[in-house]
């Protein structure tokens, strides 16, 4: 999933990791990738390597050394597991290739959901992931987002339509700006 910050991509990843987890022998949502990295650089990366070999492997503590050593635990630990992955806002491919390289470093039916506001990262040469652009929202779906949010009604009611459009047009079909 790919799209501008604020139109919903790690709420959508986030519903569709929440219905379809179960169907996995394990799963693992790696939220705020991008911040995680500029915090901690590599570091962060070895953190977030062992997070996510820590719950799909229900376990407690995997220590890795450095990102190299975690692509190869990764690559070998999980391999045979049929796995849900979600990379959440991921800016780098040195992010992608650390995390999840490659489709093989998983079992088969593995299912990798990756958000990132850079297009460019999901394209190129031997890159055939299916892809799902998050586009901002036209005025009449906000106005009803707005409306079921507010008014529990999909219309706002009769003496708030002025000002519910106001807000609805303030935030420019960017979904959680007018919550």
């Amino acid at each position: 999933k790919r799209g501008c910050g604020g139109v919903g991509k790690t709420t959508i990843a986030k519903a569709m990791y929440e219905k379809i987890n179960g169907m996995f022998d394990g799963n693992c949502f790696l939220g705020d990738v991008r911040s995680k990295c500029l915090e901690k650089g590599c570091a962060g990366l070895k953190c977030l390597q062992e997070q996510l070999l820590c719950k799909i492997l229900l376990t407690t503590k995997v220590e890795v050394d450095n990102v190299d050593e975690g692509i190869s635990l990764i690559e070998r630990r999980l391999r045979a597991k049929k796995v849900l992955i979600v990379i959440d806002d991921v800016w780098s491919e040195i992010q992608l290739n650390a995390l999840a390289g490659e489709r093989n470093w998983f079992g088969r039916g593995s299912t990798i959901i990756v958000t990132t506001r850079n297009a460019n990262l999901l394209n190129g040469p031997g890159k055939d992931y299916e892809k799902y652009e998050v586009r901002r929202l036209d005025f009449d779906k906000s106005l009803q987002l707005f409306s079921w949010h507010t008014f529990k009604h999909p219309n706002p009611l009769e003496p708030f339509v002025e000002i519910s459009d106001k807000i609805v047009s303030f935030a420019g079909g960017f979904p959680l700006a007018a919550l």
